[in-house]
């Protein structure tokens, strides 16, 4: 510990030998100690002023914190000789509970020698920031008219194609009467089923709101979103909007030796369109081979915003058949690097998705 303060002294008076022995800038202090700062009061500021103690004009041509909780404000303008600047610090208590201890390089510049290197000034900021109270707004942090939901985004991760998950959330009731969940009249998507524990949440309370996912009533392959609007009797907001998302994949069962299957093969996984214009509409291909023994089943593909794929001319490949994928991607107003993706789901059990890829440089039009 000796060793590290004594480092930490020796830094800061070369610093400030530095600064007087060339005579350029000065700062009153070069670092704060905060003490025992509240998590919920937010933002602390210090300001760090120096002067201009050179003869000539100088300038901070740098400033940069040692993490984005830090934000640093400083003098824009040249400072000239015996006028004062300043570099502030920000530090935001918010979600940062704890000990801490941040530093702000400061480069500054003079005209006396233009060609040297800028000076380098470490300001340093510390403090202890006391943990704010727990409420509801932390434990539920969705909040819908005068409900709180742990979460409105029910994740049902990956999801056998023959079976089924459940998931749930809770929900709290922040307001001054009890509110009713409509279960009956809440139209649900037609794989989904819901149940709470309690029907009526009394202020202050909460309920379990419990769904169960099933995957072979959805019959659907791959990443699945979708939202339905749950009925309540909040007389702030009566319908909350409730998601829900599942990546279904192909239940393949245990594998028996010597077992025949399909092995699916890309010509090729990315392709680069290089340099086009904007509204430009440019088009590749890409090969699909059943390299396997069995056959190969193209369940589902999937371009992502801005690029278009077309259905494979054949969903079923026997061993040694090929099929294309046709994409196009249409630039529209973008401009600078594009990158698409177009996911392939086969019943390949070693690689059952594929995620190709296209990319280029839209060009920005020259301005007249």
């Amino acid at each position: 510990m000796w060793k590290r303060n004594f480092s930490l002294f020796m830094i800061f008076s070369l610093i400030g030998f530095s600064a007087v022995a060339q005579g350029k800038i000065e700062f009153e202090k070069t670092s704060h100690d905060f003490g025992t700062l509240q998590e919920e009061n937010g933002v602390a500021d210090v300001t760090f002023s120096f002067k201009n103690i050179g003869t000539k004009p100088i300038k901070l041509t740098d400033v940069k914190a040692s993490c984005g909780c830090t934000t640093p404000d400083w003098t824009q303008n040249e400072v000239a000789p015996g006028e004062t600047g300043y570099v502030k610090a920000s530090y935001n208590t918010r979600n940062r509970p704890g000990k801490f201890n941040k530093t702000v390089s400061v480069r500054v510049k003079t005209d006396e020698d233009p060609d040297s290197s800028p000076q380098l000034f470490v300001l340093r900021i510390s403090g202890d920031v006391t943990p704010r109270p727990k409420g509801p707004s932390d434990w539920y942090p969705m909040e819908s008219g005068y409900l709180r939901f742990k979460t409105s985004h029910i994740v049902f991760g990956d999801v056998m194609h023959n079976g089924a998950d459940t998931a749930s959330t809770v929900i709290f009731n922040q307001g001054k009467t009890p509110i009713t969940i409509d279960l009956a009249n809440t139209t649900l998507p037609k794989h989904i089923t819901a149940s709470i524990n309690q029907t009526t949440i009394e202020p202050g309370k909460t309920a379990i709101l419990s769904f169960s996912y099933n995957a072979a009533e959805k019959s659907d392959w791959g990443y699945n979103f979708e939202y339905f609007n749950l009925k309540t009797d909040d007389t702030e907001q009566a319908e909350k909007r409730i998601n829900l998302s599942a990546s279904i994949r192909e239940n393949f069962g245990e594998r028996v030796v010597g077992e025949k299957l399909a092995k699916v093969k890309f010509d090729k996984l990315k392709h680069n369109f290089g340099l086009i214009k904007q509204q430009d509409r440019v088009s590749t291909s890409f090969t699909i081979t059943n390299e396997g023994d069995a056959p190969l089943f193209i369940r589902k593909t999937k371009a992502s915003c801005g690029c278009t794929a077309s259905k494979p001319k054949k969903m079923q490949l026997a061993p040694g058949e090929s099929t294309n994928i046709d994409v196009t991607f249409s630039s529209g107003s973008r401009t600078g690097k594009q990158k698409k993706s177009i996911t392939v789901i086969t019943n390949d059990p070693n690689q059952d998705v594929t995620t190709l890829w296209i990319e280029s440089e839209v060009e920005k039009p020259v301005e007249k």
